[in-house]
């Protein structure tokens, strides 16, 4: 449990000190999020006409 809050703590001060940086993460791990499944969904479907 003092982990959890350890690392909770660092993530806040991570992200208060380097905001931009931290967006910065953020959007890129949405985007290879995104691009993954859309490669999952677009194995299993059939292509049309």
């Amino acid at each position: 449990m003092m982990l959890v809050i350890i690392a909770f703590v660092v993530g806040v001060f991570v992200g208060y000190k380097y905001p931009q940086q931290v967006h910065s993460v953020i959007e890129s791990g949405k985007k290879l999020f995104n691009d993954l499944k859309g490669k999952l969904t677009k194995k299993g479907e059939t292509p049309g006409p």
